[in-house]
């Protein structure tokens, strides 16, 4: 193994669950240590405040590593996305309130950097990515607020990934059923500036036993992909798992 090539630490404002950071805010993280577009493999949760060195691993992919924990690797990747017809603005607000009439309150990781309904604005993201009317497309307006830049004044890519990573798993649309991100693969064509209005939208690409498919893109106000990503889910399916992560997010 060779030395670390950077230490990155998951501030815990950036938490999915409460214990744990955001699947796609974390797994943009790692990915930085990659070239272009990038997938990473979450193995365990992104643990908070805690220094985590990115690694050279086995046939040059990134690890992740807490101590002697492998959190997750990333590797270059291939992004795929043939979106279906994105809603319209009118349709893109139905879908956010239908979010708000059907998700809050009864929102499983209401603290979740980016989708949690408990979070403050100007804290979250609070993309809330709920069905459009007639259409297989989750989606919400995102205008990413200033602190979110990095130091050339544009949207640092770790949070692109994050509004990326929550919409596909609303796409979804599997109900009651609990998931969690195994895989994130994004490509970031453009970063845009803190303050341009951006239509996030998801939808569902396919399953394989537990495994959930789905696939997400960044629109600007042209209707163009400043950024795009696939996405792999897991269906937890153990109970007992289910109501501890409900009990400890409540």
């Amino acid at each position: 193994m060779t030395d670390a090539i950077k230490t990155v630490r998951i501030d815990k404002r950036f938490c999915g669950p409460k214990s744990s950071g955001n699947g796609g805010y974390s797994a943009g993280l790692f990915a930085q240590a990659i070239d272009g577009p990038a997938s990473v493999t979450l193995k365990a949760p992104p643990p908070l405040e805690t220094p985590i060195e990115l690694r050279v691993g086995e046939g040059g992919k990134v690890e992740a590593i807490a101590g002697e924990t492998l959190i997750a690797v990333a590797e270059p990747g291939e992004v795929s996305v043939d979106p279906p017809a994105i809603p319209d603005d009118a349709a893109v607000a139905a879908a956010h309130d239908a979010f708000v009439e059907t998700v809050t309150g009864r929102h499983i990781i209401p603290y979740c950097f980016v989708c949690g309904d408990r979070r403050a604005p100007g804290d979250g993201l609070r993309i809330f990515s709920g069905p459009a009317p007639d259409s297989p497309v989750n989606a919400d307006f995102w205008t990413p607020a200033a602190d979110l830049a990095g130091e050339d004044g544009l949207v640092r890519p770790e949070f692109l990934w994050a509004a990326l990573d929550c919409p596909t798993a609303y796409a979804l649309r599997v109900g009651e059923r609990m998931t969690l991100l195994g895989r994130m693969t994004a490509e970031i064509r453009r970063r845009p500036k803190p303050g341009e209005r951006l239509i996030a939208a998801a939808w569902r690409t396919g399953e394989d036993g537990r495994k959930h498919f789905s696939s997400s893109v960044l629109l600007d106000e042209k209707r163009e992909i400043v950024a795009a990503a696939n996405a792999i889910w897991i269906e937890l399916n153990d109970p007992a798992l289910v109501e501890k992560i409900k009990g400890e997010n409540a």
